[in-house]
């Protein structure tokens, strides 16, 4: 897998050690002799919650990451190197498919094919365009066998057919101005893959002479390049406007320069751990867009965090007490945070869908990769840099600043920025300011409710490339080429031919169960083994059909390869077309439709198969998933706030807040991405649909991200409330110390989210722009306005809990104590 952040990550990391193990001082740093306890430490001063004792396992690690602050940067190193070295050379290959439910009955249909007719592999089309309006001509002709003989010399290829060898008239276009090669091919679509751009390259025509080249390998071929790129232009846009970003927070490039690069860390160790992992388990190639936006969001909005608060802790404490306090306070909200997201994502596992099962492991991997980088990695960076943080100031006017970098500005302005200052706008009338915000939020996810969900396997979910166009071009001038019928087995107790003749009685049968077939809304054609071939007319053929083959008529000898199309030992084939989209609502009721029929007397079972079975399947499944999910998300995630928190009320506002900011994001995309508002500006073709997956991909990620504000959030307000045991004040002062920050970390989410808005895929450019919405959204409306109003008028009753529960809590260390009284 490419990787650029690798050794851009490698090269940042090592200059960053080297920077911090030099000589000189920067303004913030002692004179020569000073003992580094004081370091950084002006005369005099104190933190303004030096009564909170700090204690437990992340003021633990504050201490043990700066004793070891010399070699974990080195370790890291080591690690993302071995990891990525082990990874190419051990690692499996990411999906292309994973959407299909195992055990689901068109799954078992589709191996009943394979087993009875031999269907294991794939294979090409070419389609070439006859500028002479004759694609059927002898001559034209000529030149197709000629232009695709260099591909069968290819050890891939089994067998070209070309309408010169078939006859077939659906190898003719309607308006006969174009033809196409099957080019069938000796191995299955994942392995095909890998080989269809060169076959494509293969083909040979004169000039003058059109050609397409389509096929489902060459389509995921182009899909993955598509992936690829837009991986790239993603990381190309956010990367830089993070690092402006983060400019603006810190004002000093060496505290910008920080969470990019453990960002450079995280995320190709975890896409190495994900390749490894694809050795072992079906891993989707959407693993890597998934992985890569929740990576960078984290790895710099954890960083940011930690940061800031190092720098704020670094103006009243020595280097090694501010680390431990940073620890404490900061790496306990990150770590709890990070829990909070990989639960989120550990909730894909419960479904059914290989595909959906990869993206919540590959999320896991992710979040875990930048919890180990941010909380060893990044503590002992801040511990060998010390004040050399605030080293190479950007000049940058104070309305640019995000937070204000001047210690004595800072400690006087501390919980009285624009932030503190909403806060307490909206705490003088709560329900007056939060009531309408409340009712624009329920109404903006009302459209919802008229999702229209499917499996992205219609034409309009892929990005465009020549492949799509090339079925397109089957679909709409081919006779039957582009249709995607529901695929029958129908499998009887005995074999259906016996020395090659057709049983009339069974016949009989099948006809009845055809004929009902046909009956059902939306079904336009029912082809089976009942239909004659081209030139014989029904009656003459299932008389013939009916005999023996040694006793057929010399001019009859067809049949018996006829027969073969459609019979295998004890399997026939029946193939039932319809005008409706197969990955849609219509397209699964008539699957259903068809499975309810009563089989063919003397069969023993009926299954479907085809895109409108898998959609069928896939979707009953996701259906039957969705709750447990949800359950799982909500409430774990509940009652990791309830421990860390140790109240009772806070995790149940913490969940009402993210639902809310999640349904605004998801009534969007459905007024977007389905019902194609702004599809102009967004650069997107709607389908009329959802992909099933991104509701539930968005929800499980956002919920988790959700409460990354949340915690940090909260955190600060009860360092606040302990302190002064004000709630109010409490929770201007942290939101006003918090809000800088949480702004800077949402502007990160949002430029790393809106760089996959501009994806090619659908899929990927719905998550990314909706996810960048319910953030934006998150981060402003709900803890700008929503959190101080709810906390605001619960009082006392936000910190709640059995003294008996805190007490058990506070003994390990998950929150502060109280506060200790003020010593002289």
């Amino acid at each position: 897998m490419r990787r650029p952040l690798i050794l851009g990550g490698i090269l940042a990391v090592a200059a960053a050690t080297w920077f911090a193990m030099r000589g000189g001082r920067s303004a913030l740093e002692p004179p020569p002799g000073f003992p580094e306890a004081s370091a950084g430490v002006p005369p005099g001063s104190r933190a303004p919650d030096d009564r909170i004792a700090h204690n437990g396992i992340f003021a633990a690690l504050g201490r043990a990451t700066y004793r070891h602050r010399r070699w974990l940067p080195v370790a890291g190193l080591v690690m993302v190197i071995g990891l990525n070295v082990w990874a190419a050379t051990a690692g499996g290959r990411l999906s292309q498919g994973g959407w299909q439910v195992p055990g689901s009955e068109a799954v078992r249909a589709e191996a009943l094919f394979a087993d009875r007719f031999g269907e294991t592999a794939t294979t090409l089309i070419v389609i070439f365009t006859d500028p002479d309006g004759d694609a059927a001509s002898d001559e034209f002709q000529s030149t197709v066998a000629a232009s695709v003989a260099p591909l069968a010399r290819e050890p891939i290829v089994d067998e070209i057919l070309t309408y010169a060898d078939v006859g077939d008239p659906s190898f003719i276009s309607e308006d006969r101005d174009r033809t196409f090669a099957v080019i069938r091919l000796n191995e299955d679509v994942e392995a095909a893959v890998d080989d269809a751009e060169h076959l494509a390259a293969l083909v040979d025509a004169p000039a003058g002479i059109e050609t397409t080249v389509t096929g489902i390998p060459i389509v995921q071929q182009e899909f993955n390049e598509a992936v690829e790129q837009d991986l790239v232009r993603a990381e190309l846009i956010s990367l830089p406007i993070a690092m402006l970003i983060l400019l603006a927070v810190f004002g000093t490039v060496v505290g910008a320069a920080l969470p990019l690069i453990i960002a450079g860390m995280a995320l190709p160790s975890a896409m190495a751990g994900i390749g490894l992992l694809a050795g072992v388990t079906e891993m989707s190639i959407f693993v890597t867009n998934v992985a890569t936006m929740i990576g960078l969001a984290l790895s710099i909005d954890y960083s940011l965090f930690t940061v800031s608060r190092f720098r704020e802790e670094l103006r009243h404490r020595s280097v090694a007490d501010a680390l431990e306090h940073t620890m404490a306070t900061v790496g306990k909200a990150v770590a709890v945070s990070g829990i909070a997201v990989a639960i989120g994502l550990s909730s894909l596992i419960v479904f059914e869908s290989p595909s959906l099962r990869s993206m919540g492991i590959g999320g896991v991997v992710t979040v875990l990769s930048t919890l180990v980088f941010g909380l060893t990695v990044l503590p002992a960076l801040l511990g060998m840099l010390g004040p050399r943080v605030n080293r190479l100031r950007v000049p940058l006017p104070r309305s640019l600043r995000l937070i204000e970098d001047d210690a004595t500005a800072a400690d006087a302005r501390q919980g009285h920025g624009v932030w503190g200052r909403i806060a307490r706008v909206v705490m003088r009338r709560p329900l007056l300011v939060a009531a309408p915000v409340l009712l624009v939020l329920v109404l903006a996810g009302l459209p919802f409710f008229g999702i229209q969900l499917s499996t992205g396997g219609n034409l309009d979910d892929l990005p465009p490339s020549d492949s799509v166009t090339g079925f397109r071009i089957l679909e709409d001038e081919f006779p039957g080429a582009g249709a995607d019928p529901i695929e029958v087995a129908v499998r009887t107790r005995e074999p259906i031919l016996a020395d090659g003749a057709l049983d009339p009685g069974w016949a009989g049968e099948l006809r009845s169960y055809v004929d009902e077939l046909a009956a059902l809304d939306g079904v336009t054609d029912v082809a089976s083994l009942l239909d004659p071939p081209a030139g014989m007319d029904e009656a003459t053929y299932l008389q013939i059909a009916s005999l023996p083959e040694d006793q057929r008529p010399p001019e009859a000898a067809g049949i018996a390869q006829w027969l073969e199309q459609w019979v295998a030992q004890d399997v026939t084939r029946v193939n039932v077309f319809s005008t409706l989209l197969p990955d849609s609502a219509d397209g699964r009721e008539l699957v259903d439709a068809v499975r309810s029929l009563p089989p063919p007397g003397g069969t023993d079972e009926v299954l479907t198969a085809g895109l409108s079975s898998r959609s069928n399947d896939f979707l009953a499944s996701f259906t039957n998933a969705v709750p447990w999910a949800v359950a799982i998300v909500v409430g774990v995630t509940a009652l990791v706030l309830f421990l860390i928190f140790g109240s009772v009320f806070l995790p149940l506002k913490a969940v009402l807040m993210s639902l809310l900011s999640i349904t605004a994001s998801f009534g969007a995309l459905v007024w977007i991405f389905q019902d194609g508002n702004l599809s102009g500006i967004l650069d997107f073709d709607p389908s009329g649909t959802i992909i099933a997956s991104t509701p539930i991909l968005m929800f499980a990620v956002l919920f988790g991200l959700s409460m990354d504000y949340e915690v940090f959030l909260l955190s600060r307000i009860r360092e606040r409330y302990l302190v002064t045991g004000d709630n109010t004040r409490a929770v201007a002062e942290g939101i006003g110390i918090t809000g800088g920050i949480i702004t800077g970390a949402a502007l990160v989410m949002v430029a790393v989210f809106g760089a996959f808005a501009l994806s090619s895929v659908v899929l990927i450019k719905a998550l990314g722009f909706s996810m960048a919405l319910a953030v934006l959204i998150d981060a402003t409306v709900v803890r700008g306005i929503l959190v101080p109003a709810f906390m605001r008028v619960m009082g006392a009753v936000n910190w709640w809990a059995p003294r008996w529960v805190q007490r058990g809590v506070a003994r390990v260390g998950l929150y502060e104590g109280a506060a200790e009284p003020v010593r002289a």
